[in-house]
């Protein structure tokens, strides 16, 4: 299972985190996110742990935690298309896509039209 972990020191290195992950459980893969323009870490990075228990005990353990006198942030990974997802029905209130279409907007100009 993925987890999210930000407000990383910026010079903190893959390997390290690692190790203090490994003090929960087995990880698999972690990885730091770099900033576009620069390639230097931004604070971010993603942690695969082996076992989903051992990912909720991380969570559990770090979250809020003081690294490097940073308060970090740790959660569960989402796939960026869930993020997307949960955003946008965030911003419709849960409305679909369709209530925004061009089409539909002009139908209900239409019938505010009919009210006039």
């Amino acid at each position: 299972m993925k987890i999210s972990v930000e407000n990383l020191p910026t010079d903190i290195t893959e390997d390290r985190l690692k190790d203090v992950f490994s003090q929960i459980g087995e990880v698999q893969s972690v990885k730091l996110k770099t900033d576009l323009l620069t390639w230097q870490p931004n604070g971010q990075g993603i942690v695969d742990m082996a076992l989903e228990v051992d990912a909720y005990r991380a969570i559990n353990c770090f979250e809020g935690a003081s690294f490097k006198d940073r308060k970090i942030h740790v959660a569960e990974a989402y796939p960026l298309l869930e993020k997307a997802k949960n955003a946008f029905e965030h911003i419709t209130d849960g409305h679909s896509l369709s209530n925004f279409s061009p089409l539909a907007s002009f139908e209900r100009w239409k019938e505010q039209l009919k009210l006039l």
